[in-house]
């Protein structure tokens, strides 16, 4: 019977190494993730706080450490993964916007986090609807923001005025709130700022309950092929809503530096992502920062605001890049990014978080745009166009020359074919 045992032993033992390979590999070799990442100034040392304690809590514990390395903004990301496509410096993580979304849809190097496997049951459904292509989900909304309407509540309230609902609302507080000196010259803005994509994104999707500028889904299912934005009216609805705004005499064209104009006082209202809502409450000199929910460009205008902001994109795929994603889109993450940085929680268990609501109670202003994004049309998407930056400035330029005198369907129509030309060049070059 001795003997027995001690043989069974000695063959037990002889078989632990082989049981344990697994474990005593994950125990004893640190997988390292690589995030490149587009965060800025105060939000960039949020991120880097949330990645240091996940490796020194779950990292440590699951043998996983990550690197977060910043690469300068959206744009630049994107330009980088691009380069290191195919190569060794390809990171595991990239954060970017839906900018990248058309290249990425087309990368071959993409792993989708559906092949990742990662649980998104409980992530807004309008940023998974933002980044879903026919291929599936691109990528995991992380940093999501919505647009929003800053304005001097101090000023606004010694005036009588609220936030405006409606464009025309906008060009009214515009026209009350703007100074001018003797001469003529405009000290203070009633607005100041020329819409992008981005902007418009919203003030065109929002019209007749949901609309998008290009077809196919704004270019999410299967790619788009043209801007559609003319044969159905809504750009054109938009300018002359615009013009409104413009025609008060108070109005700043200014493309740069807008935020600092506000938070100086010379300008009285911008629209700006909800990203910025730290930064610009603690750089307001003398007034008090109110928020509001984008006007809508008229009373039809009903589908809300789309979710922007960025996403993680995922080009590594094991466990690891898996573990890290799930992370950084839990509940308690995405409470802390949210009070650290003002961007929405994409995690819908957040908002029901003690911690969370106690924060909210506290910090009023950041319930607006999640508010906002909660009760508009989940299907609302951003806009996937090729030469997106380049389009971005182009709408500027475009909306600018309205302003000054083109014609409304001149106008309509030039961007249309700016936005077409792009798109034929790249569906040329991508056969």
């Amino acid at each position: 019977m001795k003997k027995t045992i001690i043989t069974a032993l000695i063959l037990l033992l002889s078989l632990l190494p082989v049981l344990a390979m697994g474990n005593s590999e994950k125990n004893s070799e640190v997988t390292e993730v690589v995030i490149w990442h587009s965060a800025q100034g105060s939000n960039s040392d949020v991120f880097d706080s949330l990645i240091e304690e996940f490796n020194n809590t779950v990292g440590k514990d699951q043998n996983i450490h990550v690197e977060s390395i910043y690469q300068g903004k959206a744009n630049d990301v994107l330009t980088k993964v691009n380069a290191a496509s195919g190569t060794s410096s390809l990171p595991d993580i990239a954060m970017m916007d839906a900018t990248a979304a058309t290249d990425m849809n087309a990368s071959e190097y993409l792993v989708t986090i559906d092949a990742l496997g990662v649980d998104t049951s409980k992530i807004l459904e309008s940023g998974l609807s933002s980044y879903t292509s026919e291929k599936g989900l691109l990528a995991l909304p992380f940093n999501a923001s919505a647009l929003l309407y800053y304005y001097n509540k101090t000023l606004y309230d010694s005036l009588g005025l609220t936030a405006p609902r409606t464009i025309a609302d906008m060009a009214y507080v515009a026209s009350k709130t703007g100074l001018k000196d003797s001469n003529g010259k405009l000290t203070r803005a009633g607005f100041i700022g020329i819409p992008t994509t981005f902007e418009l994104s919203t003030f065109i999707g929002a019209q007749n309950g949901i609309s998008f500028m290009l077809d196919n889904r704004n270019g999410h299912d299967g790619g788009a092929t043209k801007a559609i934005f003319k044969e159905e009216g809504t750009y054109k609805t938009f300018l002359q809503e615009w013009k409104k705004v413009f025609d008060t005499g108070f109005y700043s064209t200014a493309t740069s530096g807008t935020t600092e104009e506000f938070t100086s006082g010379r300008a009285a209202a911008f629209l700006a992502s909800s990203s910025k809502l730290a930064t610009i409450i603690n750089s307001a000199e003398g007034f008090e920062v109110g928020v509001a929910a984008v006007p809508m460009v008229n009373e039809n205008a009903t589908g809300g605001t789309v979710i922007s902001g960025g996403a993680l994109f995922a080009f590594t795929d094991n466990s690891a890049v898996k573990t890290v994603l799930e992370y950084l889109i839990s509940a308690d993450v995405q409470a802390l990014w949210s009070e650290g940085t003002g961007y929405v929680p994409v995690n819908t268990d957040t908002y029901n978080t003690e911690s969370y609501k106690a924060f909210l109670k506290e910090n009023p202003l950041y319930s607006v745009a999640s508010d906002s994004l909660l009760s508009s049309n989940p299907n609302m998407t951003n806009v996937w166009v090729p030469s997106a930056y380049s389009i971005y400035y182009s709408f500027q330029t475009n909306i600018l020359n309205f302003l000054n005198g083109t014609d409304v369907d001149t106008t309509v129509s030039e961007m249309e074919s700016i936005i077409n030309s792009a798109i034929k060049t790249y569906r040329d070059q991508n056969k």
